[in-house]
C-alpha cells in the first residue's frame, strides 16, 4: 500500500507529464511500445509474472522479513529484467 508521500510523488510526476507540450503525442509512442511489448510476450511470461506477483501478495510480510526462496528471487529478478528492457526501449523513444 502506498503512503501519502508515495502518492504525492507520483500526482506531482503525472500533473507534470500532462502539462508537457509533446505529452500527447508521447503518450501514443509508449501505448504502441506496450501494444508491441505486449504482443512478444508470451503466454508462459505472463503467467509467470502474474504468479510472482500474486506470490509477493500473498506473502508480502515473508517478503518484507527477506524470508524469499532463491527460486522466488530469480524468477522475479528474470521478471524485473523483462520489465526494465521494456523501459529502456521507451527511453530510447524519448531521446528521438
Amino acid at each position: 500500500m502506498w503512503n501519502s508521500e508515495q502518492k504525492n510523488i507520483w500526482k506531482d510526476i503525472k500533473d507534470t507529464w500532462n502539462e508537457q507540450p509533446q505529452s500527447e503525442k508521447i503518450n501514443i509512442q509508449v501505448s504502441q511500445l506496450i501494444n508491441e511489448f505486449k504482443g512478444k510476450v508470451s503466454q508462459f511470461e505472463k503467467d509467470s509474472i502474474n504468479s510472482d506477483i500474486a506470490t509477493l501478495k500473498l506473502n508480502w510480510t515473508n517478503t518484507k522479513s527477506n524470508k524469499v526462496t532463491q527460486f522466488e528471487k530469480n524468477s522475479i529478478k528474470k521478471d524485473i529484467n523483462i520489465i526494465s528492457g521494456f523501459i529502456r526501449k521507451i527511453i530510447a523513444k524519448f531521446q528521438r
